[in-house]
């Protein structure tokens, strides 16, 4: 048995410092650390929050040319305003320095993170650095990562707590448990150690998504709530309507939840708001934060019913806040892509990921057809808003010529759709698709996707047929490939390479693509959406 560390106390005198190991204005304010600031609030907790958004000096542990690529040369991507951006951010250097001020002036009793595995490593270095005689405190993790791995994170010398699956009832438990100085051990969800043991447990039964606090985010910085979309400025927030999804996608981890929640509670996890709290959310957010986009922060946001998809429309037509969301092809139908516009959508992603349907079908467990892809985008192709193909490359026992079939069908598509761009597949825990690299011996047990491999555009996997080099070039050059006549291939293949010879031509071919192709302000279709930032 494993008792809370603390002795009895009030609720005003504990003390959680939450951090957001962010890298450099990726992603919209973070569902977790705002609903989680909420719960803390209610319990009447002290609690503070350090966020490594804005910080300029993050370790990315030898991004590379490929990461330079893939950050700053995304040539899907539409320009905007930096001068107007960086008016409104507010960038910082001494990110180590700045967590140990943090650390020492607000004396933390629990350290709470959530954790993506690409920026588990951040969290690590960030606490090492914090003095040995600071370290009063215990720390907790959660997250994805922390869901599919938590195993290796308890071995960790700097992490004393592990949340598997949703933290929201979970946290709260455990939190009154170190409070009143009560037996730990046995909280469901947690995985953690103390003594000289490692405690077990199962999940707990998923929260009914209507009875979560609307996310807090007051404790962010003011600007961290703009965000580039679409060549402009935003207000914009993330609103989830539902958690989880419905699919079996291997490159996913979220069908995993699924399985995970069927084999321990006898549920699935995945889940949906209802219209009415879907309205109350939407009200307040408006209100508070005054926002000019929102971002549907769900893995298949039209994965409704047809009577569930008119209910939605009829509320939100009366909001008609430029959006973003990702979708599938298959739920995907005329009437829809007409509501989308009617709506006033900004923009969608939709995932092919790949372009050969055998290895779709055989690998990723994708069983949808070419001519229904390919008409869910014609579909979209003369609407207002912009359709995005969302591509992955370098998968599992891929090849070169199963990455130009992708190419290839990405070709096929409406000449207006945005579809320059390819992911490189990283293998995340909790993934089929890892598994089976692993067993391929692509990759090792032991590995984690780092921020080096997430944001720099390389290929964890070691492929004899397809090297990580090969899968970084095609990368760099998938726009071109797509968008370029098949005569220019030849100097495309050129600038795969990342040579002196490669980079003078790719940076060739850049400017001509730039100057014929790249979505800019001029190009955007706003004719009837309200891009007023």
């Amino acid at each position: 048995m494993l008792k809370s560390p603390f002795k009895k106390r009030k609720p005003e005198d504990f003390r959680i410092l939450m951090l957001y190991p962010n890298i450099q204005m990726s992603g919209v304010l973070p569902q977790s650390i705002g609903i989680f600031t909420a719960l803390f609030k209610q319990e009447g907790y002290q609690v503070d929050l350090f966020d490594c958004t804005f910080y300029q000096d993050i370790n990315f542990a030898n991004l590379g040319t490929a990461a330079d690529d893939a950050r700053d040369k995304n040539r899907s991507r539409p320009e905007y305003d930096k001068s107007e951006f960086d008016k409104k951010k507010q960038p910082k250097l001494g990110i180590k320095q700045d967590f140990i001020n943090k650390v020492q002036s607000f004396k933390p009793d629990l350290i709470l993170v959530s954790v993506l595995e690409s920026t588990y490593f951040l969290s690590i270095d960030l606490l090492h650095a914090v003095p040995e005689k600071d370290r009063t405190y215990k720390t907790m993790f959660g997250g994805v990562f922390a869901t599919y791995a938590a195993e290796k994170l308890i071995k960790n010398d700097f992490v004393d707590y592990v949340c598997r699956g949703e933290g929201e009832d979970a946290v709260v438990e455990m939190c009154r448990k170190l409070v009143n100085g009560d037996r730990i051990d046995n909280t469901l969800n947690f995985t953690l150690k103390g003594e000289g043991n490692i405690y077990r447990n199962n999940l707990r039964a998923a929260v009914t998504l209507d009875t979560i606090p609307i996310p807090d985010w007051d404790l962010f910085d003011p600007t961290s709530i703009y965000r580039p979309m679409q060549g402009k400025i935003y207000r914009a927030v993330g609103l989830e309507t539902q958690r989880g999804c419905p699919y079996t996608c291997t490159f996913c981890n979220s069908p995993s939840n699924n399985v995970i929640y069927k084999n321990e509670v006898s549920k699935i996890f995945h889940r949906k708001k209802s219209i009415k709290r879907i309205k109350a959310e939407l009200d307040f957010l408006v209100k508070k934060y005054d926002v000019d986009l929102i971002y549907f922060v769900v893995d298949t946001f039209l994965a409704m019913s047809h009577k569930e998809w008119d209910e939605f429309k009829e509320l939100y037509m009366d909001y008609k806040i430029p959006f973003w969301m990702n979708t599938r092809a298959e739920t995907i139908t005329p009437k829809r892509a007409q509501d989308l516009e009617d709506m006033n959508m900004l923009r969608c992603n939709i995932g092919i990921e790949h372009g050969n349907a055998e290895y779709r079908k055989t690998y990723l467990k994708r069983n949808v057809s070419d001519d229904l892809q390919i008409k869910a985008f014609e579909m979209m192709a003369d609407k207002k808003y912009t359709a995005v193909a969302n591509c992955i490359i370098g998968m599992p026992d891929e090849n070169r010529s199963l990455i130009f079939d992708t190419i290839k069908f990405v070709r096929k598509l409406p000449k207006n759709i945005d579809a320059t761009g390819a992911y490189v597949f990283a293998p995340y825990h909790g993934t089929p698709l890892r598994d089976l690299a692993i067993k391929k011996g692509y990759i090792k047990e032991e590995d984690i996707v780092s921020l080096s491999i997430s944001a720099g555009g390389q290929s964890m996997l070691n492929m004899p047929q397809l090297s990580s080099s090969e899968i970084s070039g095609i990368a760099r050059t998938f726009a071109y490939y797509v968008k370029f006549p098949e005569s220019r291939w030849n100097d495309i293949k050129i600038a795969e390479k990342f040579t002196p010879e490669g980079n003078e031509m790719h940076e060739k071919l850049g400017n001509e693509f730039d100057a014929k192709y790249r979505i800019t302000d001029k190009n955007l279709k706003s004719d009837g959406l309200d891009l007023h930032d």
